[in-house]
């Protein structure tokens, strides 16, 4: 049996469409990874919504605030009826050590997560300074 397969058979959960995992703010109650699927990540604005990102097939959310022991900043919606694991803060130990495959792509997602961050920050900065010489 796949390594997925076994996961799922611990973890999984199939979500139909439109299923509201997580509210921004919420504390957090696990993090989740899309064994098959669409979910997407949104903050509302007043009455609108802001998308952040629309999450796939591997991909992993709600972590950051597990690991942290943060709030969520984003709010989560199924997109497409999903497969979906969903690991409680409280097997999260064990899921590393057992899996760590799994454990590397979370590092490698957060990563990926992190040159986005700093390539929209370097953006701002830029943008920034060519603001401030207009103005002088």
């Amino acid at each position: 049996m796949k390594e997925k397969e076994v996961l799922f058979k611990k973890f999984g959960h199939t979500f139909p469409a439109g299923t509201l995992l997580f509210k921004e703010d919420e504390a957090c109650s696990g993090m989740f990874m899309i064994i098959k699927g669409q979910v997407r990540l949104f903050k509302k604005i007043a009455q609108d919504e802001l998308t952040i990102d629309v999450l796939r097939d591997g991909d992993f959310f709600g972590e950051m605030a597990c690991l942290i022991n943060q709030p969520r900043t984003v709010n989560a919606l199924v997109e497409e009826e999903s497969q979906i694991l969903f690991i409680q803060p409280q097997f999260l130990d064990t899921l590393f050590r057992e899996s760590p495959e799994i454990c590397f792509k979370i590092i490698t997602n957060l990563a990926h997560r992190l040159k986005k961050v700093y390539e929209i920050m370097e953006k701002l900065v830029l943008e920034n300074a060519e603001l401030k010489k207009e103005r002088e």
